[in-house]
């Protein structure tokens, strides 16, 4: 099957059973495709957030039948199992509505040709990720059954949890110890002066930077991050001024008073034409005055009413001074004059606190190679990983599918190391392990030639066997027959790795050629019916090959054995009464 295909088909497939804990999701109907073929609605999955809860649904369409696009070839999809996942954010679960990630379209459509997948949890870690999903199709094409392997990959962005808070943002608000986040005042300067920033990180460092350096968090636990931040707004400016006493007396009634105000020797206000009328304490009130680092001067009059306001008949009642960046309240007195006013000064603060979360990160107590890190295919080599909850094995930085366990056991040479995770998705990566597993030899084969067994294999070293024991000195390539029995080869490469055969029966020269005149075996070579004279009625038999490995076995009933189903070859034929034992070579055709 194509792979255009596979993609089509298993996008919305990652689930395995042991993940499967967010069911519930909900099929879109109206997921199809004219004309028909696999399809998934909606093509990709939207962008997730840390430390928040994350729910999507995949809907998908899988048509029993369909045309291959590039092929031309009907299609029909039988099976589709979903065989491994890998990449998933620690902390994000998902599942399909095939309870065992087997599915079979053709099998009631079109009820099994629609399904749905659900992703869901808390996603604890921000970034980018790849889902590898590993599957197997069974599909019919042109009348023949076929089966693809194939892999595809998932992107999923998980992106860091926005602040809760106005003043700051944090840069990974969680993580696995140690842990580093950064930090940005949202109230920025933008070269103003005025600003000015008091940070607290929770961990005892402080900082008055606008852009502080990450902070680095070694132990689990939660820090409160706090932000105060100062913006003096440099602006100075006067609103209001209030007499409070003043000697000048109107010759008729209560003082009508006024001012006049000027920066040195500039006058910027003047209110003699709304004079405070029959008042001895007024209140001006007035557009504020935007005041500079200047002196500045004010004066207060009484208006004459029959000399018309600010004319030379009105009394000037004193004048005082104060410097415009002076802020706060005043009192001034000049004489009798009395008067007071406020400076305003905008200075803004904002507290804004959050939290970093910091999570425990898995300890390795050990990493080793049982019983060491180089040994024989044969032998039973086990890389042990202890600490953590969850494992992912790794061969020359690749994942190794399905290698899950706290223990593995290698099957060839390279390095290796784990990726260690526990119950707060925090990760861990061991030391690499240069592990070499070394081939043993072939499986030994010897032959009977001349009254010795000869092997022809080359390039190892020779140990013969008699009756499970070695043969003392018997190290070359042949080994003389010296004694009725079993004899078996043991070959050991330069590795130090080593194969042994299985058991030959062979007969001592002097011996076999007395006991093959006792017994007649004909036709040899040999077809199909194998005879034997004398007739040896419930005598046992055995037909051993070359290597010494027994093929065949029984009792005489009657005087031949059926050797039609051997391979051609050189066989030898042990016969075995209660007192007696013969033996032959004879050859199958």
């Amino acid at each position: 099957m194509m792979r255009n295909v596979l993609l089509l088909i298993n996008i919305f497939l990652p689930a395995l059973s042991s993940l499967a804990q967010c069911p519930g999701c909900i099929t879109d109907t109206s997921c199809t495709h004219n004309p028909a073929k696999p399809t998934i609605c909606p093509t990709s999955l939207p962008d997730g957030y840390a430390m928040q809860p994350y729910q999507a649904d995949l809907s998908f369409y899988l048509p029993a039948q369909f045309q291959d696009s590039a092929t031309g070839f009907n299609v029909t999809l039988n099976e589709l199992h979903v065989t491994g996942v890998v990449g998933m954010p620690y902390g994000l679960q998902f599942t399909s509505s095939s309870a065992n990630d087997i599915f079979y379209p053709s099998s009631n459509p079109p009820l099994t040709e629609r399904g749905c997948a659900r992703f869901c949890g808390t996603p604890l870690i921000p970034g980018s990720y790849v889902i590898t999903v590993y599957v197997t199709a069974y599909v019919t094409v042109l009348g023949m059954s076929q089966t693809s392997d194939d892999s595809f990959d998932i992107p999923l962005t998980i992106l860091p949890n926005p602040s809760s808070n106005a003043g700051f943002t944090v840069s990974n608000p969680t993580g696995c110890s140690p842990h580093i986040s950064s930090f940005t005042a949202n109230y920025a300067s933008n070269g103003h002066p005025g600003f000015s920033y008091d940070w607290d990180f929770g961990n005892g460092n402080q900082s008055s930077l606008e852009t502080p350096p990450s902070q680095t968090y070694s132990a689990p636990g939660d820090y409160v991050v706090t932000l105060e931040t100062t913006v003096d707004t440099l602006s100075y400016s006067l609103s209001s001024v209030t007499i409070v006493n003043s000697d000048c007396d109107d010759p008729f009634d209560d003082p009508d008073y006024y001012l006049k105000i000027r920066r040195n020797s500039t006058e910027i206000f003047n209110n003699s034409g709304s004079y405070a009328s029959n008042n001895t304490n007024p209140t001006f009130t007035f557009t504020p005055i935007i005041l500079e680092d200047s002196t500045y001067y004010i004066n207060v009059w009484e208006n004459d009413d029959f000399m018309g306001g600010g004319q030379t008949g009105d009394d000037e009642c004193g004048t005082v001074s104060f410097n415009g960046h002076d802020a706060g309240p005043h009192t001034l007195i000049s004489g009798s004059l009395v008067i007071t006013f406020t400076v305003l000064h905008d200075v803004l603060t904002f507290s804004n606190s959050d939290t970093i979360t910091v999570f425990p990160t898995p300890q390795i107590a050990s990493f080793t190679a049982v019983p060491n890190d180089t040994a024989c295919v044969s032998d039973s080599m086990q890389l042990i990983i202890s600490g953590g909850d969850s494992w992912q094995w790794y061969l020359n930085g690749s994942a190794i599918i399905n290698a899950t366990d706290s223990v593995y056991q290698p099957t060839s040479s390279g390095e290796y190391h784990v990726v260690v995770s526990n119950n707060s998705g925090c990760q861990v990566q061991s030391s690499v392990m240069n592990v070499r597993v070394n081939q043993n030899p072939p499986y030994p084969s010897f032959y009977p030639s001349a009254g010795q067994l000869v092997t022809s294999q080359t390039g190892y070293s020779y140990q013969w066997y008699f009756d499970g024991l070695p043969i003392a000195g018997a190290n070359s390539s042949a080994v003389g027959i010296d004694e009725t029995g079993y004899y078996s080869l043991q070959l050991t490469a330069a590795n130090g790795c080593s194969s042994m055969s299985s058991e030959f029966y062979a007969i001592a020269q002097s011996i076999g050629e007395i006991e093959y005149n006792q017994v007649k075996i004909y036709p040899n070579p040999v077809h199909d019916i194998l005879f034997i004279e004398p007739a040896l009625q419930n005598a046992a038999w055995m037909i051993y090959d070359v290597t010494g490995r027994m093929v065949a076995s029984g009792r005489l009933d009657e005087n031949s054995i059926d050797a039609s189903q051997l391979e051609s070859g050189v066989y030898l034929i042990r016969i075995v009464t209660g007192d007696s034992e013969n033996s032959a070579r004879f050859v199958k055709e």
